[in-house]
């Protein structure tokens, strides 16, 4: 029983991976090929309990606007002085990128509207079969293909929608939260050296990850569940998308375009959006 209460600790578990993978990060490099199917298994117990049935696609309006106008307007803003060619690049793909696929099991861990997150994600990432290409040229010249896009599409949303109509699991948070434990741990494990490096020179790179979770995250909030009067189960959701995105695709589109060092931008925000996760869980406790 002792167990199972800390495996439902969401916090406690993210916040070891994360320690760990920053103390112990050699085992991360052998477990790169396993983040995708653990997302994969996360998204479909995410899922498992909810009854598909008259999907609202109008309420996927509001998180469309947050996510790919207001948190990517606002990266866009932010990076665009950045003196580091490089970085600044990474930050614009990481603009055009669609929401983390996390949005869905982070949401019913938060207690928010899962249904809403995961249509909400689905109708981001057909249009961002558009947006995220044409964002990307117009910002950099570059162009960018949409396998990979389509990909996480078919394996981190199509597949598990269909695989969790077979499954039914009673209390899947315990397997959810090792999930993310061990997604957290190798990511931020890959990328340890470049996160411990000289913080100086990432200085500006932090501050602009601090505002785009802990600032954007809070002030959707506070409009739609204080000033606007949502319930906190669509407030949370506002919050959710607007502080998160695909940073794997990030790394991956960037490196592939940029160079490694244009992946430096998603690493070090991983970091926030793991914490901003449990800032999260405060509103929660004392708002829900």
């Amino acid at each position: 029983m002792r167990l199972l209460a800390v495996l439902q600790n969401s916090s406690l578990i993210f916040i070891t991976s994360m320690l760990i993978a920053i103390v112990f990060p050699q085992a991360s490099p052998y477990f790169r090929n396993f983040i995708i199917p653990a997302l994969a298994l996360v998204m479909t117990l995410s899922l498992c309990q909810l009854e598909l049935r008259n999907l609202e696609f109008r309420r996927s309006f509001w998180n469309f606007i947050l996510n790919y106008l207001f948190l990517s307007g606002l990266i866009l803003l932010l990076s665009s002085n950045l003196q580091d060619d490089s970085m600044r690049l990474g930050f614009i793909v990481m603009a055009a990128a669609p929401p983390a696929i996390a949005v869905v099991p982070f949401s019913r861990l938060l207690g928010g509207d899962v249904m809403e997150s995961m249509v909400s994600s689905g109708v981001i990432y057909i249009l961002s079969l558009v947006l995220t290409p044409t964002i990307v040229l117009i910002f950099t010249g570059k162009n960018v293909g949409v396998y990979d896009i389509l990909k996480a599409l078919f394996i981190l949303i199509l597949l598990p929608i269909f695989a969790s109509r077979a499954i039914r699991v009673e209390n899947p948070t315990p397997v959810i939260n090792l999930g993310f434990g061990f997604v957290i741990y190798t990511i931020i494990g890959l990328n340890s050296e470049l996160i411990c490096g000289n913080l100086l020179v990432l200085l500006d790179i932090i501050s602009i990850a601090f505002a785009r979770t802990f600032l954007s995250g809070s002030l959707a909030f506070l409009i739609f569940f204080l000033i606007l009067k949502n319930s906190y189960q669509q407030a949370i959701n506002r919050a959710l998308f607007s502080s998160y995105k695909n940073l794997g695709f990030t790394a991956g589109v960037a490196i592939a375009l940029f160079g490694d060092r244009a992946a430096v931008p998603a690493a070090i925000c991983v970091l926030f959006e793991i914490l901003v996760f449990n800032y999260y869980l405060l509103l929660k406790r004392y708002l829900k």
